[in-house]
């Protein structure tokens, strides 16, 4: 039912690469940030707009 892990520890160095690249999947210049980048200026087009010109 339950099965172990039958993998070795990771040595430190092995533990900072990952880690890093984890870190760089979730910055601005990521596809994650990238796209609420782009939702929030889209929505601040939105309202200025509507501050601008009314509904």
């Amino acid at each position: 039912m339950f099965e172990t892990s039958t993998r070795a520890p990771m040595i430190p160095a092995e533990e900072y690469k990952y880690a890093k690249l984890a870190m760089e999947w979730y910055g601005w210049g990521s596809p994650i940030g990238l796209g609420i980048l782009l939702v929030a200026l889209a929505a601040a087009a939105v309202l200025a707009r509507i501050a601008i010109f009314g509904l």
